[in-house]
């Protein structure tokens, strides 16, 4: 199979899973980083094709957010109140292409993927000086994520690798919800809830570093990935910005499947 068909045959196969409401720009997107990332800069070094799979990721994520209590007056939101840490999971679909370098044993690993997962609960506190203390209501982001990743790796023998590099997101916003009038001592919720997923970033690097193994056509991957640029940086609400800083984190464990390998 050419290289050129084996690119054509993963982009087929990475559509069925783009929603449909999303599909016109999303494939424009994958498409135009499929014909950069996996075709032309490594075919024309002369890199050798050694695999192409498409995987599947469970991860378990955090985001860390300062400050730790945002004054919203008369309303206020805390970003560390969730004790449970590593109970927020969702998953991460990918397709990507190896390269050898030359006859080394380093390799290179471009990669299209797609991340649904959810950050930690923070709680917007209101009724601030209530008779038992102050009322809140939850919030978390849902992270909704298309990531082009540039990572390079060296095998460690015939089986196991370690690889890392950059990430580059498109991260998506959820929708607005319906703003609804309310009166004190309740607080106008949906307008607080849009604010803060409007503060999204839009575009987003992170890194990944991580080991893998490889038996048969079957590639497992243990993955610690860190956003490098934040998720959030502020937020405006009634005219006011208050500061938002949020990083990500997330453990990935990976298993992969190759629709193509080079025969050793």
């Amino acid at each position: 199979m050419s290289t050129r068909a084996i690119f054509s045959a993963v982009v087929a196969g990475c559509l069925p899973i783009v929603p449909s409401r999303n599909r016109g720009p999303v494939v424009s997107w994958l498409a135009g980083c499929t014909l950069a990332l996996l075709a032309s800069p490594l075919a024309a070094a002369g890199q050798q094709l050694e695999a192409v799979g498409a995987a599947v990721s469970g991860n378990v994520t955090q985001t860390l957010a300062t400050p730790k209590v945002i004054p919203i007056l008369p309303y206020a939101l805390a970003t560390d109140e969730d004790l449970s840490r590593y109970d927020e999971v969702g998953y991460r679909l990918s397709a990507y292409a190896r390269w050898q370098v030359g006859d080394s044993r380093f390799f290179a690993q471009p990669e299209l993927a797609y991340t649904s997962t959810r950050g930690q609960s923070y709680l917007v506190l209101y009724d601030l000086n209530g008779p038992i203390g102050p009322s809140y209501s939850t919030f978390g982001h849902r992270i909704w994520r298309w990531e082009a990743a540039a990572l390079g790796g060296l095998r460690t023998s015939r089986r196991t690798y370690v690889l890392a590099g950059p990430v580059l997101v498109v991260n998506r916003r959820d929708a607005l919800l319906e703003v609804r009038p309310t009166s004190p001592p309740d607080p106008p919720t949906a307008t607080i809830y849009n604010s803060l997923n409007q503060s999204v970033e839009r575009l987003q690097v992170l890194g990944q570093v991580g080991v893998g193994f490889v038996a048969g056509r079957f590639d497992f991957n243990l993955r610690y990935e860190q956003s490098l640029t934040p998720y959030s940086r502020r937020f405006l609400f009634e005219n006011n910005v208050y500061p938002y800083r949020q990083h990500l984190r997330q453990g990935i464990f990976t298993v992969g499947f190759l629709a193509y390998k080079k025969k050793s």
